[in-house]
């Protein structure tokens, strides 16, 4: 019998919507979501109590649930929407009505580097880079450090315990107006607003662990993205961390990485309960920390695997290309080049592992928002593209690494249940390379020369702008070898910016095989 899932998404988009079920396909899975009228649109929250309903009335397996979603409309709307705490947490009462088991994720507000307001309140286009800076002067003020520093500057090692600064009268991190010398300028109105919709985000994430803790969840993924070494987002997941441990349940992952949340959670579902061993590899080193997260690589990826359920072990490799520490950002700063060696070295170390007979999955963390051309150049040039059990190259660290650790588990799953969709695996290795490496690395950039796009902010793509003729162009003429009989068709930009891109994959190959 097919094993069906619910998925209440954090939002509509591919990354978050058609990525679970695509992951789910390949051990032969379904997942279900609600209407469309209630999942949110953009800016314009959910309806909270139609997902609800439809939560209590689905028939499935399990449930997979951003509770973010459930209690506030979407993923944007829990940073712009003015409900109370009361309100969010009766809205999760629905939860325990499901008639299946529930895995839930919930996230930790994050405070970008941006002046753009487009999924932030309205006073982030005046004064976002100026509360990043504060976010960063109130975490180092609370653990005694100089707050004038950057947000990025390690000064000590990361998650750093600030559980003093609950309650305890730490300078800097009370009302509005409070602030020490160091402190970025925000009117009161903002620091006030930005603190108090903190503390109520926070509190439902303790919430949430009273869930896992009186068993209304079976699992809970604790994500954050867009994070720093300091700042409070990094200093909410420290004391997050710190309830997890003291609550002794294994069933918790706290980690950077938000987008592909529900797919790793959709992942430790697939397992079944018997946990996929993974390795962890890489060319480089382990240690370093990507941009937009406040954590070591590897700790980053064994956070992931254990959000989808895994351990360690042997049946998958998993092979960090390890972030190169050069500024780049494939989606404000693209470089002119990357480090070829550096590709190499990593290719070299796929080709063996696999000459071992080894699963191998690639999380390419060489730059954020985008693959790094040189490595996806040298796996194909060896031939090994459409040999990985998984790859992935997009956005942060934390995103590209829980779907390819995601995608690997589903392969493990369906291989030990007997239902392993060849065909679904190798669409979902196409649209990772096609997605990560043809639009973020190559497409986007050319589409925002084309419309002269501020790489700082999002822009607007009105639907039949010619630029969307030309990302279809260049998508549809991208052949990777493996992959042959494969092909992309309906492109679009699910956001109307050029941010994220959705596509289909049809599949004209009388062969869907191959080694995994």
């Amino acid at each position: 019998m097919t094993l069906t899932l619910a998925l209440v998404p954090l939002d509509e988009r591919p990354a978050c919507a058609a990525l679970p079920r695509e992951i789910a396909a390949v051990a032969g899975a379904r997942v279900l979501l609600p209407p469309p009228s209630a999942l949110p649109r953009v800016r314009r929250a959910g309806d909270t109590a139609a997902l609800a309903g439809w939560l209590r009335s689905v028939r499935c397996d399990a449930a997979v649930v951003a509770l973010e979603t459930l209690g506030y409309g979407g993923l944007i709307a829990s940073r712009t929407v003015p409900a109370t705490v009361e309100e969010v947490a009766g809205r999760w009462a629905a939860l325990r009505e499901v008639r299946a088991p529930v895995h839930a994720v919930t996230l930790v507000t994050r405070t970008p580097d941006s002046d753009d307001a487009m999924e932030e309140p309205g006073y982030w286009s005046a004064h976002g880079p100026a509360l990043h800076r504060l976010s960063a002067s109130l975490h180092r003020l609370s653990a005694g450090q100089d707050a004038s520093r950057p947000s990025d500057v390690p000064g000590i090692p990361d998650v750093p315990d600030t559980s003093s600064a609950l309650g305890m009268g730490v300078p800097g991190v009370g009302a509005p107006g409070a602030g020490m010398p160091g402190e970025p300028e925000v009117p009161d109105d903002v620091r006030g607003d930005f603190l108090r919709r903190r503390l109520r985000n926070h509190t439902l994430n303790l919430t949430a662990l009273g869930l896992l803790a009186d068993g209304t969840l079976e699992s809970l993924v604790i994500g954050a993205d867009d994070t720093a070494v300091w700042g409070l987002a990094t200093a909410e997941l420290g004391w997050l961390r710190s309830w997890a441990s003291w609550l002794g349940d294994g069933r918790v992952s706290v980690r950077p990485g938000a987008d592909e949340a529900v797919s790793t959670l959709v992942a430790r579902v697939l397992s079944g309960g018997t946990p996929v061993g993974f390795s962890v590899e890489a060319a480089g080193p382990l240690d370093r920390v990507a941009p937009y997260e406040n954590m070591p690589v590897e700790r980053t990826a064994l956070g992931q695997i254990a959000a989808c359920g895994g351990v360690a072990g042997s049946d998958v490799c998993l092979v960090v290309h390890v972030p190169d520490q050069s500024g780049a950002d494939w989606a404000v700063a693209p470089p002119a080049a990357t480090d070829a060696r550096a590709a190499e070295k990593v290719a070299a170390l796929v080709e063996r592992l696999l000459g071992e007979g080894r699963r191998v999955a690639v999380a390419d963390c060489g730059q954020p928002n985008g693959a790094d051309p040189a490595l996806v150049a040298a796996l194909a040039g060896r031939g090994l593209l459409h040999r990985l059990t998984a790859y992935a190259g997009w956005n942060t660290a934390g995103n590209t690494i829980g779907t390819a650790v995601a995608h690997a588990v589903a392969v493990v799953a369906g291989q030990r249940a007997g239902t392993f969709d060849a065909r679904a695996h190798r669409r979902l290795l196409m649209r990772r390379l096609v997605e990560d490496y043809g639009y973020m690395t190559g497409a986007r950039a050319a589409a925002r020369a084309r419309l002269g796009s501020d790489p700082a902010r999002h822009d607007h793509v009105p639907a039949g702008h010619p630029v969307l003729r030309e990302i279809v162009a260049a998508l549809d003429g991208l052949r990777l070898p493996g992959f042959e009989g494969l092909r992309v068709s309906g492109v679009g930009l699910p956001w109307e910016r050029t941010f994220e891109v959705d596509f289909d994959i049809t599949d004209n190959s009388e062969e869907g095989d191959g080694a995994c």
